[in-house]
């Protein structure tokens, strides 16, 4: 187990990282110059933006020596960070098609892994302005116009959590509506089937749709129940969130029940479920 000492700095490194990143992000978004995009090649989208945050972060977290696996920079062999106790996982840029399409649902994920399962995890929304986190003691957290982050020095932790608000998540129950927030650039038929079967038991229930991890946000705030994602997703769009939904007491998982696993050979997540109601595909809502 880490130190206390050292995850107060690494916390406070990864969130002045993150804020950063996100302004350097809103600087090229409010910028006026048209955005060139173009394509990775696993067909995910990519920006300058996108660019920029990746070695933003890599130099802000770069005191930390920690070793950083990001979605810009995924090149490293499986033999060399199979090895690895401890790393940075991160998306520079999580939600690149929200960016492109300006609806400002995009989001800075940054988690530190140990042992190949999430620590703690930070969660930046430049459009917002709003940085969440969690601590593997304290719980998950939301700081609100984060001004004090001038630069990518660690904040003090007393600081960060004198300006943070706790977040915690009121059980749901069946008397309750049910708010299932889905991405919005993935809604295809077996998500609108895994909506109809739901909605057949719940007939109140509510579907959010929302890009990037800021899915996870709303759930630690209390705004939505659920998130479901039936597509593949890679390791650095989930970790981050995951952290701050065991902080908040949801529950991550496969739809079949199995736990999530990290840093595997493909960095590939299977489809999974988050919040404080279990849904699998055969069994919809488990109270």
């Amino acid at each position: 187990m880490i130190e206390r000492e050292l995850t107060d700095f690494l916390i406070s490194s990864a969130a002045g990282a993150a804020v950063t990143a996100g302004r350097k992000i809103m600087d090229i978004y409010n910028g006026g110059e048209t955005i060139d995009v173009s394509i990775n090649s696993d067909n995910t989208v990519i920006t300058k933006a996108d660019k920029v945050a990746h070695e933003s972060i890599k130099t802000s977290l770069g005191p930390t020596c920690v070793p950083v696996m990001s979605e810009e920079g995924r090149n490293i062999f499986y033999e060399e960070r199979f090895r690895w106790d401890l790393y940075w996982l991160v998306d520079p840029l999580d939600g690149t098609r929200e960016f492109v399409a300006h609806n400002d649902e995009f989001v800075v994920n940054i988690a530190l892994m140990s042992e190949n399962r999430p620590l703690f995890g930070v969660i930046y929304i430049p459009a917002e302005e709003r940085l969440f986190f969690s601590d593997p003691d304290r719980g998950a957290f939301v700081i609100n116009n984060p001004g004090a982050f001038e630069s990518a020095a660690p904040l003090p932790i007393s600081r960060m959590f004198s300006d943070a608000r706790r977040l915690e998540r009121r059980p749901w129950e069946p008397s309750m509506p049910l708010r299932v927030t889905v991405t919005r650039s993935h809604m295809g038929p077996e998500v609108e089937q895994f909506i109809r079967r739901v909605q057949e038991r719940y007939p109140d229930t509510e579907v959010i749709e929302c890009g990037s991890s800021k899915k996870f946000c709303l759930i630690a705030e209390g705004k939505a129940d659920l998130c479901v994602r039936l597509a593949g997703v890679s390791e650095w769009d989930v970790a981050a969130g995951h952290a701050i939904m065991e902080a908040v007491g949801a529950t991550t998982q496969h739809m079949d029940g199995s736990p999530i696993t990290y840093n595997k050979p493909d960095l590939e997540i299977a489809p999974f479920i988050t919040g404080v109601v279990p849904l699998t595909l055969s069994q919809p809502v488990t109270a």
